[in-house]
């Protein structure tokens, strides 16, 4: 039988930031004997909350995982674009995020980012849900990211984006993107990307890949007409080992 500690790993971040026991699967398919093992593992070591990730295409997977009462709580979609892709005008002031500006971008996190996987299950407080982004748009800016890119308006930051650049391999990737709501509509977040764009063609970077949930359709069209191209489709599923409503 296989065995479940080579198809799971413990997540220690994500237990102690939601105060559940959290694991993800390593595979991305699974038979009915790596299945049950994989849930025994789970069982043995008191994990609440499983997180697995399935390709689009593994039908027999998705089968699997619904009969074994894991919950679909989203669509990862993967695009990219190349180098050089939005090279259009800039309007309005874009610059590198301050810890000034962190108050600011933590307030825009907290309501910005609510078409996840973590808002969709249902079983995380969602306060925590909002706080995950809060911090991790902190975290960006105190190093955690290459690049944090502030749109600014009267000096104040009303939309960011955070890059992470392989130097190596000569790519990048967004983390985390957001405009706040008073300032949507204005354009903020195409010039964000075009911005970043533009600054890594002029670093040498090549391909930019971002990471959206495939509900979040605003996004996606955003994306799309700066010249992004999916990639990759895959399903989040998470697994419950009690009942949370309790």
């Amino acid at each position: 039988m296989t065995d479940g500690a080579e198809l799971c790993e413990e997540l220690p971040w994500d237990s102690a930031f939601f105060g559940v026991s959290i694991a993800r699967a390593r595979t991305s398919s699974l038979n009915e004997s790596s299945c049950s093992a994989m849930l025994e593992w789970c069982s043995s070591r008191r994990i609440d909350c499983l997180y697995f990730l399935c390709p689009l295409d593994e039908a027999a997977t998705q089968r699997l995982l619904g009969d074994r009462a894991f919950q679909l709580v989203g669509v990862k979609v993967t695009l990219s674009r190349p180098a050089g892709a939005d090279s259009g005008h800039l309007s309005g002031k874009f610059r590198p995020a301050t810890v000034d500006d962190i108050p600011q971008l933590r307030a825009i996190a907290l309501t910005s980012h609510r078409d996840t996987r973590f808002h969709v299950d249902g079983n995380f407080d969602p306060a925590r849900c909002d706080e995950l982004y809060a911090t991790w748009i902190e975290k960006s800016v105190n190093g955690f990211a290459t690049h944090v890119i502030v749109a600014d308006r009267d000096g104040a930051a009303v939309g960011y984006i955070s890059l992470h650049v392989d130097a190596p391999a000569g790519t990048a990737r967004i983390g985390l993107f957001a405009v706040d709501e008073r300032w949507r509509g204005h354009g903020i977040g195409r010039g964000l990307l075009r911005y970043a764009a533009q600054m890594l063609l002029g670093q040498g970077v090549g391909d930019t890949s971002v990471v959206t949930a495939g509900r979040n359709t605003g996004a996606m069209k955003l994306y799309k007409s700066a010249g992004f191209h999916t990639t990759d489709v895959s399903l989040w599923y998470h697994r419950w080992f009690h009942d949370r409503s309790r």
